[in-house]
C-alpha cells in the first residue's frame, strides 16, 4: 500500500524499491552486534538552529579572546597577537557563516583548537586568574575561551557522528 501524500514522497526522497525499504540498515552496527551504540540513536534535526550555535560558539571565542588581548594581563609572551589572531579569523569565520551556504565547520575547529592552545599556553605563563592579579571580569572571560572551545569540538564531533545536522545539510527525516 503506497500512501502518495506522504511527507517523505512529497519531499522528494524515495526509497522504495530498495535494500533500505525492506530491510534494516546496518552499517552502523560492528559485526557480531546486534545494536549500533547508543548515541546512534539520537539524532536532532535541527539544522539553521545548529548552524547558528556553531557560528556563536565561535563569535563567542572571538569575542573573549579580544576581551583578554584588551585586558592588561598578558597570559605568556607573544599571547596578544596570537589572541587577536583568533579574534580576526572568528570574524571571518562568522562572516562567511552567515553570508553564505558553506560548510565551515573544519576551519571552526581550527579557531577552537587555537584558542584551546592559547590557554594551555597561558597555564604554562602568566594566565589571567585572581591568584595572579587578574580581576574576576578577565578570569571569567579567560575561563570562556576555554568552554567555548570545548563546546565547539563537542557540537563538531556530534556533527560528525551525525547526531546534529548543520544547514544547509539536513537528516530527512522520514515522518
Amino acid at each position: 500500500m503506497e500512501d502518495e501524500n506522504s511527507p517523505a514522497l512529497r519531499a522528494g526522497v524515495d526509497f522504495r524499491g530498495t535494500p533500505n525499504a525492506t530491510q534494516p540498515v546496518l552499517e552502523h552496527i560492528r559485526p557480531g552486534k546486534k545494536r549500533a551504540p547508543l548515541l546512534r540513536y539520537i539524532r536532532i534535526n535541527l539544522p539553521r538552529t545548529t548552524r547558528l550555535l556553531l557560528i556563536a560558539v565561535i563569535a563567542v571565542i572571538g569575542g573573549a579572546s579580544a576581551a583578554v588581548a584588551l585586558s592588561n594581563h598578558e597570559p605568556f609572551l607573544f599571547a596578544v597577537p596570537a589572541l587577536w589572531s583568533v579574534f580576526g579569523a572568528a570574524v571571518v569565520f562568522v562572516a562567511v557563516g552567515l553570508l553564505s551556504s558553506a560548510r565551515i565547520w573544519t576551519w571552526g575547529l581550527i579557531i577552537a583548537l587555537s584558542s584551546l592552545l592559547i590557554y594551555l599556553g597561558g597555564l604554562l605563563g602568566n594566565a589571567p586568574y585572581i591568584w595572579n592579579g587578574a580581576s574576576v571580569v578577565d578570569a571569567a572571560i579567560w575561563n570562556l575561551t576555554l568552554f567555548a572551545s570545548i563546546g565547539y569540538m563537542v557540537l563538531f564531533w556530534a556533527l560528525r557522528y551525525g547526531m546534529i545536522v548543520a544547514a544547509p545539510d539536513n537528516q530527512n527525516f522520514m515522518d
